[in-house]
């Protein structure tokens, strides 16, 4: 107000009736802001969801096996020469083991191809995959595919970050491991992308181990076992335990073309 003045010298009574008109067009203002927001559809569903933790926190993965459930997403990167930009990214939820698909666009088709090669046809059929609200996801196309092979599709809350916190962190890491070994850069990036998934998932510390040795991969007679796609890596090394349930467990590798089981060391 002292502002003001001191710019327009106005008299005391046309300061008042200003000063009085600003404050009814403020409290019109946080009115309006008040009523668009309790309006707002995504606001509600963000706040719904934060007093239903279950639903979008670690909580909903408990009753799933290996294999049931998926997060998945589309990150981007300098277009190769053959086209390639996206990157379709697979998160098993329970253990946190990556999947990736490279293609041109990002489309429902390309999305379709990447779980049909990468997941169904590798760790079965999942009951459950969780995607943002992208068209490349929510189409007639991905509707009639997930029906069709009992799929449920749960879309993520928009803004809200911790619905699809397993695959977010398997981006980020995806990407600075494609970084490291393009020496800085995305340089070679298809290239480099099968070494990269390996790195992922064989991450881990001396006091926590990464998805590649995370309890639900060591298989149990006839359960689903993972195996990776990759050049000059013939596949995945997992624990069996024998089919009398006695005696210690054998180290042997899963293959990509199949899955018999090689006894490590010959």
């Amino acid at each position: 107000m002292k502002v003001r003045h001191v710019d327009t010298h106005v008299s005391k009574s046309w300061a008042n009736e200003e000063h009085h008109n600003n404050e009814q067009v403020d409290k019109a203002a946080k009115v309006k802001v008040s009523q668009v927001i309790h309006n707002c559809e995504t606001c509600a569903a963000i706040k719904q969801a934060k007093r239903v933790k279950p639903l979008w926190y670690g909580g909903r993965w408990l009753k799933y096996r290996y294999g049931e459930a998926w997060q998945i997403d589309y990150i981007t990167l300098p277009q190769t020469r053959q086209g390639k930009r996206y990157v379709l990214t697979m998160v098993e939820a329970t253990t946190g083991w990556l999947e990736t698909y490279p293609v041109p666009h990002a489309t429902a088709w390309n999305t379709i191809l990447g779980l049909e090669k990468q997941v169904l046809w590798r760790h079965g059929t999942p009951e459950r995959i969780e995607s943002d609200n992208g068209t490349h996801f929510k189409n007639g196309l991905i509707n009639t595919w997930a029906r069709e092979h009992n799929i449920e599709w749960i879309y993520h809350i928009p803004y809200h970050a911790p619905a699809a916190e397993k695959v977010e962190q398997c981006n980020g890491l995806l990407k600075t491991t494609l970084k490291a070994l393009g020496g800085g850069t995305f340089k070679n990036w298809e290239v480099n992308l099968g070494k990269a998934t390996w790195m992922v998932n064989t991450r881990g510390s001396i006091s926590r181990a990464g998805p590649a040795q995370s309890e639900p991969l060591h298989t149990v007679d006839g359960d689903k076992d993972p195996v990776v796609h990759m050049k000059g890596i013939l596949g995945k090394t997992v624990w069996i335990n024998p089919t009398s349930g006695k005696g210690r467990p054998i180290r042997g590798i899963i293959f990509a073309q199949g899955k018999d089981l090689v006894p490590l060391g010959g």
